[in-house]
């Protein structure tokens, strides 16, 4: 009985986890800080500063994101 509850209990714990995707909580804790660094740089930062932000986190010039950040940059500053 007790090898038939384990298999039991071990493929209700595998249909829990379908379609899941483990947590990477290392890259949520990057990108959490990047949201902070991104978020003061919007307050204190001159646009050369800015800039060279993010190319430090290797935005691409002239890429979508790289064009929306600086107009949410440009928007803050008016």
């Amino acid at each position: 009985m007790d090898k038939e509850q384990n298999d039991v209990d071990e493929v209700m714990k595998q249909e829990k986890q379908r379609g899941r995707r483990p947590i990477d909580f290392e890259a949520r804790r990057k990108r959490t800080q990047l949201l902070r660094d991104m978020k003061k740089l919007l307050e204190t930062a001159t646009e050369l500063e800015f800039l060279e932000a993010m190319r430090v986190v290797g935005m691409r010039e002239g890429s979508p994101g790289w064009l929306e950040a600086m107009r949410i940059w440009r928007e803050n500053r008016s």
